[in-house]
């Protein structure tokens, strides 16, 4: 019997990663897609966006509501997609979860500890299932990283090292929406650096003790030397300015799901990145300390001239190093060990119209209880709350001005914002 999907958010992420892969919408999924599962019904507080949407996935006639409950009510389903703003993720799925319904949550599982902790408390009650949209999980070198820790070939894991650098396009897009503002995703720490906490708690299967921090936001900043619109679609400097977002992209598909919706909730996609508007930091540095012992270092920056990031675990017997080089963005997996021959892989190039390879692919895979997924891959909200306690960890030591925050610090209340987020 095929499962049913309602997909509550209808932007990129919720209709090109999840929607069009389920239905295999112009081959974005897979073929065996159909035959397992179905998008129900779609749900956006905005209806125009819904509604868009729906004609994007080719079904023009899908039923579109405002609310999960009305959705359940007149489309009974089996799971919900959960990808609307962090900032929403605990009072929708608290809700999904009360609606009898199994959800796929989008990283990060919430933007605090606490959240995470209502989630999951009332996922024991329901007895729904639910996993968490890591899909950095599902490329090939962190499997393979995971795998080989596990089976003991580093040894006693160490040293973990890490760095996450996003090109001007790539980092100043978070600047031009939503995230730019603390309250609604807790900072870049936790909506983009989730991914790699994720990464590093699961290869150590281990959990955060403590973390130190420090945070500015020196680039994305009021720049009164630049004649600058308010928006890139209204801006004299156009395509010349590198954080220049089009919404005619993608064969006008923003300018569809974004520009066309604005008459119904005033949203701006492309909110020009040179503000005073935001209140989160633009780079963050930061050490840590795991339960089992390992020290760790990690950093990320939202201004480079190349992408750029890397993961490299140190234990007694060897090495293991997994990233994508910043001159061609094709990802590699190396692995050194004493006496012996390295291990070396270099996969395809990321890329694609949503990237992430194939990962998106094979967590919709894992949705459908497809075969073949290895079982180490979903990630389980318990997994994931680890790596928002280390966001919030870094949060609150950023906002201490670098004191070492411990484990048991998180859980009481929502992280503080950077108390200067301002250039600095």
């Amino acid at each position: 019997m095929k499962k049913k999907f309602i997909v509550v958010g209808t932007g990129n992420r919720g209709l090109g990663c999840f929607a069009r892969k389920i239905m295999n919408t112009n081959g974005k999924g897979e073929p065996e897609f159909p035959e397992h599962g179905t998008v129900s019904a779609l749900v956006d507080s905005n209806p125009l966006r819904a509604k868009n949407a729906a004609r994007e996935l080719g079904l023009p006639d899908l039923p579109a509501f405002k609310s999960i409950a009305e959705a359940q009510k007149q489309c009974p389903s089996d799971w919900c997609v959960i990808t609307t703003p962090d900032y929403t993720h605990c009072e929708i799925a608290v809700e999904a979860l009360q609606l009898g319904l199994n959800l796929m949550i989008d990283k990060p599982l919430a933007t605090s500890v606490m959240e995470c902790d209502k989630i999951i408390s009332t996922m024991e009650k329901t007895g729904k299932k639910v996993i968490v949209g890591h899909n950095a999980r599902y490329h090939e070198n962190t499997l393979d990283a995971a795998r080989f820790c596990r089976e003991g070939l580093l040894g006693k894991l160490l040293v973990v090292e890490g760095a996450e650098m996003l090109g001007y396009n790539h980092g100043g897009d978070y600047f031009h929406r939503w995230h730019s503002d603390f309250s609604k995703s807790a900072g870049l720490i936790t909506h983009k650096c989730c991914h790699f906490f994720d990464l590093i708690c699961w290869i150590l299967d281990d959990a955060p003790d403590s973390a130190s921090a420090f945070g500015k936001r020196s680039y994305y900043v009021e720049r009164p030397d630049m004649p600058h619109g308010k928006r890139c679609s209204e801006c004299q400097i156009g395509k010349k300015c590198p954080q220049f977002y089009d919404m005619e992209k993608w064969d006008g598909f923003c300018k569809r799901m974004y520009k066309d919706a604005e008459p119904a909730d005033g949203y701006l996609r492309d909110l020009c990145v040179f503000s005073d508007r935001h209140s989160i930091c633009d780079h963050e540095t930061m050490s840590m300390k795991f339960e089992k012992g390992t020290l760790g270092i990690f950093s990320y920056s939202t201004f480079s001239p190349k992408e750029h990031w890397y993961l490299n675990f140190t234990g007694e017997k060897g090495r293991i190093e997994i990233g994508a080089n910043s001159w061609d963005g094709i990802p590699y997996f190396r692995m050194y060990r004493l006496g012996e021959e390295p291990v070396i892989k270099v996969l395809g190039k990321e890329g694609g119209e949503h990237g992430h390879e194939d990962s998106d692919s094979r967590l919709v895979a894992d949705m459908l209880e497809l075969k073949g997924s290895h079982p180490l891959l979903k990630a389980l909200p318990w997994e994931a709350r680890r790596a928002v306690m280390l966001c919030e960890m870094v949060a609150r030591s950023v906002a201490a001005d670098g004191r070492p925050v411990k484990s048991s610090e998180t859980g009481k209340g929502f992280p503080p914002p950077p108390p200067d987020a301002g250039r600095r």
